[in-house]
């Protein structure tokens, strides 16, 4: 290939090789690179429709299938691919009839299968039954055969003729690599885990592959069996093409069992000798993130996206270290990068609509938790972030229903009770709220939210003491966070000591370098001191590390103008305005400059037209940009 880039029998060759070593994605690009050189190979056609089809990418497969189809419209491997990606397109009549042309071709029970499935996905039960027990008939000996027999069985709530078919299977074929999978699959699902052991054990021996041992080791760490899942470990590091894999996780492994410092030190020999494993990236990452630096924890991240953009752990990973920073386009973008790898991967659903909710784009928030909910009732995090998406909306009606089923179905769960108290504030219920409130404190006394709500009642009520003594009671229970510290300050602040106010905040930044919020606070603070310059340099700091915090940026201004630097102000206007053309109350505030002194009077008109159209839209939200009392 080197020699020539445009040799179709190397690019095959070389596919067929990426293929034999477990690398897909290589096996793919030179696939799809075989076939452009070799239009006419039908075999090389389909081979490529049917990893772009394992890739997810339908309509390429598509596509490839109907360049094999010109060529050979009866070829039944070219009909049956095209069949799935048509299924998977949601052409579910096309692909029946697709499916249907290569049976009558080829009476195969693999393709019988196919079509069983495509006839249960249009709702066709019967049929697709018939059609998958055809299979088994067709060929008695298919493992495969059986395998879907019992898939179908088990989607349909027939647990026991499931298990009955997977046996049957593993009884054609004690080595069988997909029996034994079906088998585990089935027992883990079932919350049968001792009998899914043997089976994820026989799947290890025969693979031989990293993937397979280390899903054995999850296998251990699933039933608290860390112990286990070490030795597994142990063994699988004697391999040294495998030894930076098995480090990785033992590092997971040592993190779990509260070794943070240990699990760190394995992390970053792995790293050392193997900088450009991205595995090893991706742990260290989340240890990073866990213990509280996002910064460090970002670098790890991207550098496992520049490795792999495909790999969903480090895009996983991206979107969380960027919601952790704050950055929520960037967040957002990282997990969207998730979906589109995986699109039923609900974790990072979940995680995307808690990023919408803080962007405050609630019908998207609300769409993507209805998903994950329809797709896995029991998502307890999904349900939460659905009734906090509808109670933002101000649906409180449907969000107290989704509340108070989770109540009932998980009573013992701190943040369910801390929902229970946002709704009840909504309703105005005080007295209810502080219960709810109090319940999950009670359940997880490390919970921040309930806790910083109860302040705020107690702030709110009068009860300035009370607040502070919530505070300190839980400052005194162990080294605290920076968000608890952040707590304290605004807290303090509210109750009339600005000093220690400035304390606390600046202990919260350095605590944690990423918590803005302790930025803009601390900033208020300067500003009530009347140490505007003070108050600006914090907002600048936070504005280094989060460039599209249009608050802070406005805040800075408003202070400016407030101290009579009108070019100062207005420069800063200008800019943030330029960058973000919705920026209301900037916008407002530069026609006011212009118009005042009789300059750019259309720019003027259109800056307010602007600043009208934002704040029309910010109170049909529910929420405004932050403001600034200067007086």
């Amino acid at each position: 290939v080197q020699k020539d880039e445009l040799l179709g029998p190397a690019r095959l060759k070389l596919a067929e090789a990426y293929m034999k070593q477990g690398n897909g994605a290589g096996a793919l690009a030179e696939y799809v690179r075989a076939a452009d050189l070799l239009p006419n190979d039908v075999d090389t056609q389909v081979k490529a429709a049917t990893l772009l089809g394992l890739a997810r990418r339908f309509e390429d497969a598509r596509a490839r299938a109907d360049k094999a189809l010109a060529i050979d419209p009866k070829n039944v491997d070219a009909l049956v691919v095209r069949a799935n990606a048509l299924a998977s397109l949601t052409d579910l009549d096309g692909a029946l009839k697709e499916m249907q042309e290569a049976l009558s071709i080829d009476p195969r029970a693999s393709i019988e299968t196919n079509l069983g499935a495509i006839q249960a996905a249009k709702g066709d039960l019967k049929g697709a039954e018939a059609s998958f027990r055809g299979a088994v008939e067709t060929d008695p000996k298919s493992v495969a055969a059986q395998v879907a027999l019992g898939q179908f069985l088990w989607s349909s709530g027939r647990a026991a003729d499931a298990e009955s078919a997977f046996k049957a299977a593993l009884a054609l074929d004690g080595e069988h690599l997909l029996a034994h999978r079906a088998l585990a699959v089935f027992y883990l699902q079932s919350n049968r885990a001792p009998e899914a052991e043997p089976h994820l054990k026989k799947v290890a021996e025969i693979m031989k592959t990293p993937a397979a041992t280390l899903g054995l080791v999850d296998y251990y760490l699933g039933t608290r069996r860390p112990d286990d899942a070490k030795a597994v470990l142990a063994e699988m590091s004697k391999d040294e093409r495998y030894w930076a894999l098995a480090q990785a996780r033992l590092a997971d492994v040592q993190f779990a069992e509260g070794k943070r410092d240990e699990a760190l030190k394995t992390i970053g020999e792995v790293v050392a000798k193997a900088p450009t494993l991205g595995a090893a990236r991706v742990v260290r990452g989340r240890l990073l993130l866990a213990g509280g630096k996002p910064e460090e924890a970002l670098t790890d991240a991207q550098a496992a996206v520049a490795q792999d953009a495909t790999a969903i752990d480090a895009q996983f990973l991206l979107g969380s270290v960027q919601e952790a920073r704050r950055d929520l386009d960037a967040a957002a973008a990282a997990y969207n990068e998730v979906l589109k790898l995986n699109p039923r991967a609900a974790g990072a659903q979940v995680r995307l609509a808690m990023v919408e909710m803080q962007r405050n784009a609630l019908p998207a928030a609300t769409q993507l938790a209805e998903q994950v909910v329809q797709a896995q009732p029991g998502n307890v995090t999904a349900q939460l972030v659905l009734a906090r998406a509808l109670l933002g909306r101000g649906d409180l009606d449907r969000s107290s229903s989704v509340t108070q089923g989770l109540l009932k179905e998980f009573p013992n769960v701190a943040q369910v009770h801390n929902q229970a108290g946002l709704v009840a504030l909504a309703r105005k219920d005080r007295a209810g709220a502080r219960t709810a409130f109090d319940r999950a404190l009670t359940l997880n006394p490390g919970l921040m939210e309930p806790l910083m709500s109860l302040v705020s009642m107690d702030v709110q009520d009068g009860k300035g003491p009370a607040a502070r003594e919530r505070v300190q009671a839980r400052l005194d229970k162990g080294t605290p966070t920076s968000s608890l510290l952040a707590l304290a300050g605004t807290t303090w602040a509210a109750t009339g000591d600005l000093a220690g106010a400035e304390s606390f905040l600046k202990r919260a930044i350095e605590t944690d370098s990423s918590n803005f919020e302790a930025y803009s606070a601390l900033a208020r603070v300067y500003v009530a001191q009347r140490k505007p310059d003070a108050a600006v340099a914090e907002f600048d700091r936070l504005i280094a590390k989060q460039p599209n915090a249009v608050g802070a940026q406005t805040m800075a201004a408003l202070i400016l103008q407030g101290q009579g630097k009108e070019s100062e102000a207005q420069q800063r206007y200008e800019r943030l305005v330029e960058a973000n053309p919705r920026a209301a109350v900037a916008a407002n505030n530069l026609a006011w400059m212009y118009a005042s002194r009789g300059e750019n009077l259309d720019k003027a008109l259109a800056r307010l037209e602007t600043a009208v159209d934002k704040r029309l839209q910010s109170e049909q939200r529910g929420k405004s940009e932050p403001q600034l009392d200067l007086s």
